[in-house]
């Protein structure tokens, strides 16, 4: 099977990539489901106890909290931290199918390939930049408001060296592309 061009590898990717957009949106429309739970329970309109009974977690990134009484010291830098992954996912994604969609085109190095791979560097940056200072937030608010919550919060900050090795791929690869598609360019005019 070739790796490029119609009938490739990259047209099965590309199918993936495809269920991978639609599975986003859904974690996203979870998420909302999940904050407008939250806001019916802190109005008393809801209670969580009899969705997520009396020793389940909450847990989104790093942060993981009792389901039955979540705190919105924890809950909402948590929540923001979901929000910043599924729209920093949406974004890498977007950007991966207009990639492979020029992989299945036969055109590897087109112009605008490099801008996408930049992009889907940038944003795996602001994504684990986001998921740091919003942990470093989250232990700020319980230090300052949350006297006698600390024990039922837990919090645990790793540094993530496949993701930070996976972007520093991704910026040789950007500029390979760049540069391929410079040569490119370069070799149609002298033909």
């Amino acid at each position: 099977m070739r790796a490029l061009g119609k009938g490739s590898i990259a047209e099965i990717i590309r199918v993936g990539l495809v269920l991978a957009w639609a599975g986003l949106w859904l974690c996203g429309a979870a998420l909302a489901a999940v904050a407008v739970a939250y806001a019916l329970n802190a109005l008393g309109l809801v209670d969580m106890h009899a969705f997520f009974g009396a020793g389940a977690r909450l847990q989104v990134d790093e942060v993981s909290v009792p389901a039955a009484s979540p705190s919105w010291l924890v809950v909402a830098p948590a929540f923001l931290a979901g929000v910043v992954i599924v729209c920093g996912g949406l974004v890498i994604v977007w950007h991966l199918r207009r990639l492979f969609d020029s992989f299945c085109s036969g055109q590897p190095f087109a112009t605008q390939n490099a801008s996408h791979l930049r992009a889907i560097w940038v944003t795996m940056v602001g994504i684990e930049l986001a998921r740091y200072l919003l942990l470093a937030l989250t232990g700020l608010l319980l230090a300052k408001f949350g006297a006698g919550l600390e024990q039922h919060v837990q919090i645990k900050l790793h540094l993530n060296l496949g993701t930070w090795a996976s972007i520093l791929i991704l910026v040789v690869l950007a500029e390979v592309f760049r540069e391929g598609a410079r040569m490119q360019a370069e070799q149609e005019l002298t033909i």
